[in-house]
């Protein structure tokens, strides 16, 4: 048990780093103004409760990806079939044009480094030091050939880098994709990318890929097999590298 001045001290802590951290939140000076577009965009997000599922600027739930930075990540034709047909566990809202695009302005005009990322990232928020963002920077530092990079494209921009982890099963039971070849034939990875794997979770692709796509993915799986042992070295040396500077944290509240 506590003494009595022991709960005095325990308190007097506690209502100091709510002090700090209020301090620290009200005092930044940077603000969001959104387009009367965005505005209606906002509406939406919150009307539909997509931050039962999303987050912005980390704060939501957890079943989706954090949007803060989607704009960067998911063009306007696969937004649109989210927004529509859904994927996954993600339901069809069957959005109006106009919807979609008020939705897109809401995500394109919170996308801006000024305001923040959606992801705590330790030390420069450019350097690659996030799992996903030091694989990513370990690919492009090999340099790999035009069709390569074509499919390591249309895997980093679409859904697929949502659900599939680099070297690891993610926490939703995807695969790990740099061994992929290994495990099943050609043909067989050619109709997941057809088709998906419903029956284990994994919906068909929306939008589809097209016969090109598919080639230039399948020749990515391939090239990650061959290299995955250097890739691996080099994303783990990303990550150990990386250092705390407190001063890229956003301790502004998302209002």
């Amino acid at each position: 048990m506590f003494s009595p001045s022991s709960k005095k001290t325990l308190l007097a802590v506690l209502v100091l780093c709510f002090l700090v951290q209020s301090s620290l939140v009200y005092r930044d000076d940077v603000d969001l103004v959104l387009t009367e577009q965005a505005v209606e965009g906002r509406k939406i997000f919150h009307e539909e409760s997509c931050q039962v599922c999303h987050q912005l600027w980390g704060q939501g739930g957890f079943l989706g990806p954090d949007l803060t930075n989607a704009a960067s990540r998911v063009d306007e034709t696969r937004l649109a079939s989210l927004l529509t047909v859904g994927s996954g566990q993600m339901p069809a809202f069957d959005m109006s044009a106009e919807q979609i695009a008020a939705v897109s302005a809401f995500l394109n005009e919170l996308d801006r480094p000024d305001l923040g990322r959606g992801e705590l990232r330790l030390g420069d928020p450019n350097a690659g030091t996030t799992p996903q963002a030091a694989f990513e920077a370990a690919v492009l530092a090999a340099a790999p050939p035009a069709e390569v990079s074509a499919g390591f494209e249309t895997f980093r921009t679409g859904i697929c880098s949502t659900c599939h982890f680099p070297f690891q099963t993610s926490i939703v039971g995807a695969p790990d994709l740099t061994t992929v070849t290994e495990r099943i034939t050609e043909a067989e990875l050619e109709e997941v990318l057809a088709v998906g794997r419903p029956e284990k979770g994994m919906p068909p692709p929306a939008p589809a890929f097209s016969d090109a796509e598919r080639a230039q993915m399948i020749q990515y799986f391939r090239w990650l097999a061959s290299e995955r042992a250097g890739l691996l070295e080099d994303s783990e040396r990303r990550q150990a590298e990386r250092t705390v500077d407190w001063s890229q944290l956003s301790w502004w509240q998302y209002r």
